[in-house]
Order: C-alpha cells, then structure tokens, then sequence
C-alpha cells in the first residue's frame, strides 16, 4: 500500500540519540518516530498501539532505578509476542547477542554513522 506509514518506538534513555535518529527520520515521509525515554514510557506507547519496529538500547535508565534493556525486550515480548524489535547499543558483546537472538529482530551495535543503521531499519520496514 503506497500511502502506507511505519510505526517506530524508540526507547533510549539518551535524548541526543533519539534528536538525531528523529532527524535521519524526518524526511521520511513513511515513517513515523516517537521516543521514549524509559521503560514505562515505553509500555504506554505499547498499550495505546504497537509499532512496526522497536528499537531499544540495552542500559536505559528507568524512573530511579537502571533498568536493563534486556529485561524489558523479554517482558515486552511474553506481552506482546508479534512485537518486533531491533537492538541499538553500545554493548556489543556476543553474549548479549546470543541471550537475545530469540527476542529481536537484530542486534546493532552503535556506530558513529547512524545513516547506515536508519537503512537497515528501513529495509526491514520495507521488506518486512
């Protein structure tokens, strides 16, 4: 469908990540880009309406208390099973690859060129 729009949640904690993911976004006019910065925020996005693609860091900061990212992928996928989701962090370690890899979607790590993962999502997005 050509008028079709895509649905991203982002959840990271770190508001200038999200500013220039919503900028790589903005041009996109099949897209649409909400961030949330926590992991409460981010289950009242879930609640009002699942995305087609959530992005999520691996250490995010929730309310008080450091909430790991991975405990929330988990959560959030016994919640909502056909939730599909793509990691974004800084922790690159295999073992976290490997606990996830029946989670999400992909697992990239950040890179100074956030141009190459925008086009990964959206050939996920397109092609998904």
């Amino acid at each position: 469908m050509a008028s079709e729009k895509y649905y991203i949640i982002h959840l990271e904690d770190n508001p200038d990540i999200t500013e220039r993911m919503a900028i790589l976004f903005e041009k996109e006019e099949k897209i649409s880009y909400e961030p949330v910065f926590s992991a409460t925020e981010a289950f009242e996005s879930l609640e009002k309406a699942l995305p087609d693609l959530m992005l999520v860091d691996l250490m995010i900061e929730d309310d008080k208390n450091a909430v790991s990212g991975i405990d929330f992928i988990k959560k959030a996928k016994k919640l909502y099973p056909e939730l599909k989701m793509i990691v974004l962090t800084n922790r690159g370690e295999q073992k976290y690859r490997y606990e996830l890899k029946d989670f999400v979607e992909d697992f990239e790590v950040k890179i100074f060129k956030p141009s190459v993962y925008k086009q990964k999502i959206l050939d996920f997005l397109y092609n998904h």
